[in-house]
Order: structure tokens, then C-alpha cells, then sequence
């Protein structure tokens, strides 16, 4: 179905100017026009289904009525008067549609950004491997064949890649040059543009490589030590969402309802507690979005 969509997909496409580079940085063969539409037929798949599930619902609670369903079939008023009835539930499913389409579009983008972070996180490994194979003798494709076949995650899948463009006839710089082009990784790229440019001017690969190691094991560093200070006031609103908002905001609101009359009830106190515990995971995963990513 996607397919048979694919040029009102095209059409709408072009308000998600970066979807066709993610696609293809996680080596999806989906074009970018067919994927938006196989994203808009999804999303609408779990409106309909939303729909239909608080439909039932409100049938089942006595909301929406047999008779009222029966005069949406008879006349063009019944069918407005009934469209004006279910108006709640038309505009749940319009807004699961907008949140699905939103997410199913820009997924790609977070596969790609985790693809990076795989290639940050194991590459010092990577590029010590590599240095050691070629400071022992090993000639640099079979080094490179080597780390394709070692457990680097993401690396070894580039590296494998590079080896196969070599194998197929390609030149090595070349092979190397697109393996810069097609990833993300600012470090990657950094290395490879050092490795093409010691093979150009006849400069030491060995210390090339020890450069940009060094180079990355200070900026990883960095990130700890800045994720370490920016850590300590996360901590601290942490504590104040967990610990302050529950007990403190219970006072505050028990004071208020005796010099205001402002009623205050269970439902209030487990409104309140439910509040400060939804905002708690959202902290947390914040928190964990925000912590760099290091293997060092």
C-alpha cells in the first residue's frame, strides 16, 4: 500500500528536508517519498483503531446511544448532530494521528544518531586495534579486514563495508573516502581525512593514528567532566520534583483551602503525587539522553 502511495508521499516529503540522508545512514533501501506514505498509512492505522476503541468504550458506558447511532443513518441533521456528539472522540484520533505520523517520520533520525553514538563509543578500541596491527608490520588492508571481523559493533560493520568496496575493484582511498562521506561521526571522519593525508604527503600513518586517539580519549574526557557538572543541578531539581513537590505541595495546598475554600481532596493528593511521578521518569530519561557516550 505504501507503494501505491508513494507519489502523494513524495508531495508531502518535502517538509522532512533531512529524511532521505537519514535513510540512508541507516542503509535503508526505502525511498524517501514511499516511507512517508508507509508512515502516514500507519499512523492512520492506530487513529482508526484509537477510534474505534473509545468508541466502543463510550458505547459500553451509555455516552453514545443505539438511538443516536440510528439517527446519524436517517437524515443529514442526525448525521451532523451525531458527528457533533462523537466531536471529542474524532479529535483523539486526529491527535494519535498527528503524535504516530510525527514519530514514524522522524525515527530514522534516531537510528542514525544511535548509529553515531555506536561508532563514538567503541571507536578508541577500533583505532588501538588498528595501530597495534600496523605498529606490529600488518600491511593496512589486512589490518582493516581484521577490524571488520573483530566484535566493534557498528565499526566492524563500516569497516566491512570498506573492504568489500575494496575487494570490487575500488582503490583504497577511495573505499576510505566514502566510508567518511556516509558516516556521521565527526571522529570517524577526522581519522579517516588524517589516514588519506599521510598517505598523500608520505607522513606516518602510526602517528596519525596516535594523534587522533589522543585527541578523542581528551574529548571524551571533557564530556564526562562537563556531564559531571551539569549532573550536580539535574540531581537537585530531581530532588526537588521527588521530595519537595509531593509534601511541600500538599501543605501549600491545604493552607490554601482553608483561607481560600478551595476544596482539597484524595483525588487532588493522588493527582498531585501522580504528577510529580510522571515528571520524575521524564527527568530520568532526560538525564540519560543527556549523558555523553564514552568507552574509554
Amino acid at each position: 500500500m505504501g507503494r501505491t502511495f508513494t507519489g502523494v508521499g513524495n508531495r508531502v516529503s518535502y517538509i522532512f528536508p533531512g529524511l532521505e540522508y537519514d535513510l540512508r545512514m541507516i542503509g535503508s533501501d526505502v525511498e524517501k517519498g514511499e516511507y512517508v506514505a508507509i508512515s502516514f498509512l500507519n499512523a492512520l492505522a492506530w487513529a482508526v483503531g484509537v477510534f474505534i476503541l473509545i468508541f466502543i468504550l463510550s458505547y459500553a458506558r451509555g455516552s453514545i446511544t443505539s438511538a443516536q447511532i440510528g439517527t446519524a443513518f436517517s437524515s443529514l441533521t442526525g448525521f451532523v448532530n451525531f458527528i457533533g456528539s462523537i466531536r471529542w472522540i474524532i479529535l483523539a484520533g486526529m491527535l494519535v494521528f498527528v503524535v504516530f505520523a510525527s514519530f514514524f517520520t522522524y525515527y530514522p533520525k534516531v537510528l542514525a544518531r544511535k548509529i553515531v553514538e555506536d561508532v563514538d563509543r567503541d571507536l578508541v578500541y577500533a583505532l588501538k586495534d588498528l595501530l597495534l596491527q600496523i605498529s606490529s608490520g600488518v600491511p593496512l588492508f589486512d589490518a582493516m579486514v581484521n577490524i571488520s571481523k573483530s566484535g566493534y559493533g557498528t565499526i566492524s560493520k563500516e569497516f566491512r563495508r570498506t573492504v568489500q568496496d575494496i575487494n570490487a575493484g575500488g582503490m583504497q582511498e577511495t573505499a576510505l573516502e566514502k566510508m567518511a562521506l556516509r558516516t556521521e561521526s565527526e571522529f570517524l571522519r577526522r581519522t579517516i581525512r588524517q589516514m588519506l593525508t599521510a598517505f598523500r604527503s608520505g607522513a606516518s600513518l602510526q602517528a596519525a593514528l596516535k594523534s587522533v586517539i589522543r585527541n578523542l580519549q581528551q574529548y571524551q574526557y571533557s564530556q564526562v567532566k562537563s556531564y559531571t557538572y551539569e549532573l550536580n543541578l539535574w540531581v537537585l531539581l530531581f530532588i526537588i520534583i521527588s521530595v519537595a513537590v509531593p509534601s511541600l505541595g500538599i501543605t501549600l495546598l491545604v493552607i490554601l483551602s482553608t483561607f481560600g475554600g478551595i476544596g482539597i481532596n484524595a483525588g487532588g493528593i493522588i493527582m498531585l503525587v501522580a504528577f510529580s511521578f510522571f515528571c520524575q521518569i521524564a527527568l530520568i530519561e532526560f538525564i540519560k539522553s543527556r549523558r555523553p557516550v564514552t568507552h574509554m
